[in-house]
């Protein structure tokens, strides 16, 4: 009898040792599960600032590289023979007092249908330069060619005549208002201004 129950305590032993060892293993395997979700939470973390950080890091170069591109669009002291003037990138509105009544006006690249500048001044004709829409026989009928502009606030400048096709001199012109440079890099341009009670073109390509 003592055998048979030293044989049951045994088992028994044997028994609750072995539930023992499978609480604490599966107990162990619990903790290695949640320190592998940690892992890879972490990991997915990581992952999500690299990936923000990236993105920030592309947006700005992105948005510094196009300062970069207007800036050098929009600025060409080069091809300007001016003492005081204002350039502006083409895709910008300019509000100036061309005629000298008090009144700004509004200056703009008509890109619709082909280029054409126009200026626009409350309760007046809208003025029209380009796209074959000649306000004078003076002003140039297409200002495709134009890539730059600016406003200039010098008293005088110089006109280059042309006759024919052909130059046959120069001569001074008084700029008694703020007025407009359209122009080509390397190739000259002209300005608009406002004299003898109209605008006119004053020509300034060879």
């Amino acid at each position: 009898m003592r055998q048979i129950n030293r044989a049951l305590e045994s088992m028994f032993t044997a028994n609750k040792q072995a539930r023992v060892l499978l609480v604490n293993s599966t107990r162990m395997s619990s903790i290695l599960i949640l320190i592998f979700f940690s892992f890879i939470s972490c990991k997915n973390d990581s992952n999500e600032e690299i990936k923000t950080y990236t993105l920030e890091y592309n947006t700005s170069k992105k948005e510094s590289e196009l300062e970069q591109i207007n800036s050098s669009d929009c600025s060409h002291p080069e091809y300007f023979q001016f003492e005081k003037y204002e350039e502006y990138c083409l895709s910008e509105t300019i509000y100036a007092d061309l005629n000298g009544n008090g009144i700004l006006e509004k200056i703009y690249f008509d890109n619709n249908d082909c280029r054409r500048l126009i200026i626009e001044e409350n309760d007046e004709d809208l003025i029209s330069i380009g796209c074959n829409m000649e306000q004078t026989s003076r002003f140039p009928n297409d200002l495709g060619w134009a890539n730059l502009w600016c406003v200039v606030y010098d008293q005088v400048t110089v006109e280059v005549l042309v006759q024919d096709g052909e130059l046959i001199g120069e001569r001074t012109v008084q700029l008694t208002q703020p007025s407009l440079f359209v122009g080509k890099e390397e190739a000259g341009g002209g300005i608009v201004t406002y004299r003898n009670g109209e605008y006119d073109w004053v020509h300034q390509s060879d």
